[in-house]
């Protein structure tokens, strides 16, 4: 997916942007609590805001009428101990990338969690000391939802009280992958040559980071708060045409036009797509 292009090239701006201290970490909205806890509020008139939602809401296709993203936040790694865990993310994806030829396979993906289990994730990391929640039917390991079908985490995480639903975007290193056997208990790689694994080898809805790796090799990034409402949105309005092209799909047209406009108009017509995909 074009956008913030892929993981591997995630770009210096945005890694300065994580690094970066934020003296007051405040910014208020619906999603309050994140900030002063790591994270920082993204404002939704910045290109930053723009550009993730377009990238979520390319992900989530029809269904954005029903997922709005209300809020947006921007983990820090400011801190030393958060500094360190991002340093031991990027010596891994070194390390990875040596043992595969240069290419570490690192992937943007989707981790759902309640707010309060985003912030300990933020500040401590994440639990790796017991069996996944949804029953470990892939083994031992943190599964973690691939961008093509975002919808999946959306709807497995839990709304707060606010109605609100959050996950987060992360980078995860997979390095050679494998399928895995579900029910197979598996909790490491099959052998030396495999470093995580995958629910399908075609269409996988699953990426699967065994838990003694999972500290070095996922690195959240961006929090997105949810709004989600199937009951009656789109049913009784008018019908409004949207463009369509028998040559080219918008979203492929945005990729090439990504290759020769100035990164300004590009984010003008993201600004633009998103608003058309929400009708």
């Amino acid at each position: 997916m074009e956008g913030l292009g892929m993981a591997a090239r995630f770009g210096k701006q945005q890694e300065e942007k994580l690094l970066a201290s934020n003296n007051g970490e405040g910014g208020g909205g619906l999603a309050s609590g994140f900030e002063g806890n790591g994270m920082v509020r993204v404002s939704k008139d910045s290109e930053e805001f723009i550009l993730l939602r377009h990238r979520f809401y390319s992900s989530i296709g029809s269904l954005v009428p029903h997922c709005s993203l209300v809020d947006l936040h921007r983990v820090l790694y400011s801190t030393p101990t958060r500094r360190t865990r991002w340093e031991a993310f990027h010596r891994s994806l070194e390390a990875v990338a040596q043992k595969h030829g240069g290419n570490a396979n690192d992937k943007f993906a989707f981790a759902e969690a309640s707010k309060d289990r985003i912030i300990r994730i933020v500040n401590d990391g994440f639990d790796v000391s017991g069996t996944p929640e949804d029953g470990g039917y892939f083994g031992l390991g943190l599964y973690v939802t691939p961008e093509p079908v975002a919808i999946n985490s959306v709807m497995s995480s839990v709304a707060d009280r606010d109605g609100l639903r959050h996950v987060l975007l992360c980078r995860v290193i997979l390095g050679r992958t494998e399928e895995v056997v579900r029910g197979s208990g598996q909790s490491q790689p099959g052998s030396v040559d495999f470093d995580s694994g995958v629910d399908d080898m075609k269409f996988p809805t699953r990426y699967v980071v065994w838990y003694p790796e999972v500290n070095n090799r996922v690195l959240p990034l961006y929090v997105l708060s949810i709004k989600v409402d199937f009951r009656s949105r789109g049913l009784h309005q008018e019908h409004i045409s949207k463009p369509t092209s028998p040559w080219i799909s918008i979203r492929n047209l945005i990729g090439v036009l990504s290759k020769c406009l100035p990164h300004s108009t590009m984010c003008q017509i993201k600004k633009t797509h998103c608003e058309f995909m929400v009708l």
